[in-house]
């Protein structure tokens, strides 16, 4: 991905384009004949069009597999933990209704939040006005997001990613037994303050898996280049 500016323009407005119908179509049917199960796992349909164009698509298809279709509500991270997840409950041969049955579960207890100074790529994807974007960007700030039911909403503002950084140690310390903290760092990384969160789930949670990654082309759509965030999934 190349460097994204700091700024959306008129002859500059990033948007995600979803799969054309016939190539959706290609992909499901071409795993018909050969599993018992499929498991389509989509990032939230409050946030993409996907999940409802592959909901009508699977209505038309017909074959030896049951289609279990699951709305994540979440993106980025947050389905790629559910996704693992589900992996790991498959392998150990539960049968295919107790695997979406608790994948559902699952799903209230993963928790993203998001962080960005790049307020007009926010105003671009809809989730907030211009006034909001030009206010935020002449002073700097950085607001916080909560994925909730499959929806970003906003929190509070701060000043800077170390203030985040401190939101996001706050956040953690509400819970008791967390399985996977992934930490969401801009391509190339510049948070440093990352670091100051690894050790406290080393200190605090030694048993919790903690991974970092870059932000996505998907993520930098509607959080910028500058954006950055964390994703916790819950043990049951």
């Amino acid at each position: 991905m190349g460097e994204l500016p700091a700024y959306t323009s008129s002859s500059f407005c990033p948007h995600i384009l979803p799969a054309p119908r016939e190539q959706l179509a290609e992909t499901i049917t071409a795993s018909l004949p050969y599993y018992d199960d499929i498991f389509i796992l989509l990032l939230s349909k409050e946030i993409n069009p996907l999940y409802d164009a592959v909901e009508q698509l699977t209505i038309s298809l017909h074959g030896h597999a049951n289609l279990h279709l699951i709305d994540s509500q979440n993106v980025s991270l947050g389905l790629g933990m559910l996704a693992q997840f589900t992996a790991e409950l498959l392998t150990q041969g539960i049968p295919a209704d107790e695997v979406e049955k608790t994948i559902r579960l699952q799903i209230p207890h993963i928790y993203s939040l998001f962080c960005t100074p790049n307020l007009t790529y926010l105003q671009s994807a809809g989730m907030i006005d211009s006034g909001q974007a030009t206010v935020g960007e002449m002073l700097n700030l950085y607001p916080l997001f909560v994925m909730e039911e499959g929806k970003l909403n906003p929190m509070q503002k701060v000043k800077n990613p170390r203030a985040a950084i401190d939101y996001f140690l706050e956040f953690l310390d509400e819970f008791d037994d967390l399985r996977h903290v992934a930490f969401l760092q801009p391509a190339p990384p510049v948070i440093n303050e990352s670091k100051q969160l690894h050790q406290h789930i080393e200190e605090f949670f030694p048993e919790t898996k903690y991974t970092e990654h870059l932000l996505s082309p998907f993520l930098s759509t509607f959080l910028g280049p500058r954006g950055f965030g964390m994703t916790v999934m819950e043990n049951l």
